[in-house]
């Protein structure tokens, strides 16, 4: 198994939310920053406030918690899709 850096893996995963969001959402889905941090009681979270400010654009936050990326892609890719559910119910009110 390849080890992976950090910055590696949190392009992938943006490249995984691009698909996610054209095959699922129908690029309704503004681009939001994926981080991942602790998130001991949780898989991820999603801010609904827009917190990220890149390039004088403001962007949503989808956090993967760290100590969940052991598990299956397959179980890491639905916690991403679980939380652009929840981005997708927040911009469409």
């Amino acid at each position: 198994m390849k080890d992976y850096k950090l910055s590696e893996v949190i392009v992938m995963l943006e490249k995984a939310f691009d698909l996610l969001n054209e095959n699922f959402f129908e690029c309704a889905l503004s681009k939001s920053v994926i981080t991942i941090q602790s998130t001991p009681r949780a898989y991820g979270h999603f801010s609904c406030n827009k917190i990220w400010n890149v390039s004088e654009i403001r962007a949503h936050e989808i956090n993967l918690g760290a100590e969940t990326l052991n598990r299956s892609i397959e179980e890491v890719i639905a916690t991403l899709v679980h939380e652009m559910v929840h981005q997708y119910c927040s911009e469409q009110g």
